[in-house]
């Protein structure tokens, strides 16, 4: 669902860097403090300076987007790109939700109000779209009302629906989405 950026080759010592930088952003987002954190704490996190870290990222959307690389070497991830059936689809967009639910907790909630966060839900949401129509593609659906029904059950905002509010366990939200996504195609 995200596709990385390329970028020029870097040192090791620079990838390690980079690395602490992305963990403390990690970090910071799964305590829930990253959108309150000023880039100064986010670099003393890191052990790094201020100005490495605007070497690395330039900007908080820099390292917000450095979160879209990590979650692009994700499992569910990988394995959904390959992905032909709609069921499949379903279960691994249901196990990337599932394996980064804190840090999107934070990255979605806080869309409204933050550049970084929004570009990353908005830059999700398309990947998300582009990977549900081509498996549509190759189950022979055109269907525009599918697309979207499918859309909306494989969004975040309905992970979060079963499972914090409904309260279903992970194989309760992939059973229940896979029986919704069968009658669409």
């Amino acid at each position: 669902m995200y596709v990385a950026r390329s970028r020029s080759p870097r040192s090791p010592r620079s990838d390690a860097t980079r690395a602490r930088i992305v963990t403390a952003v990690r970090d910071l987002l799964g305590e829930g403090t990253f959108h309150e954190s000023t880039v100064e704490q986010v670099a003393a996190r890191a052990g790094v300076s201020r100005a490495t870290l605007y070497q690395h990222f330039g900007t908080r959307v820099g390292l917000v987007d450095a979160m879209c690389e990590r979650f692009d070497a994700n499992p569910a991830l990988v394995a959904l790109r390959s992905v032909t059936d709609l069921e499949e689809f379903v279960a691994r967009v249901v196990d990337f939700w599932a394996s980064e639910e804190k840090v999107l907790m934070q990255l979605y909630g806080a869309a409204a109000v933050d550049p970084a966060a929004r570009a990353l839900v908005e830059r999700q949401t398309r990947d998300r779209h582009r990977e549900l129509r081509r498996v549509l593609r190759s189950t022979g659906s055109d269907d525009g009302a599918a697309f979207a029904s499918l859309a909306i059950l494989t969004s975040f905002e309905t992970f979060v629906e079963l499972r914090r509010r409904v309260r279903l366990p992970v194989r309760e939200v992939t059973r229940t989405l896979t029986e919704a996504a069968r009658g669409l195609v």
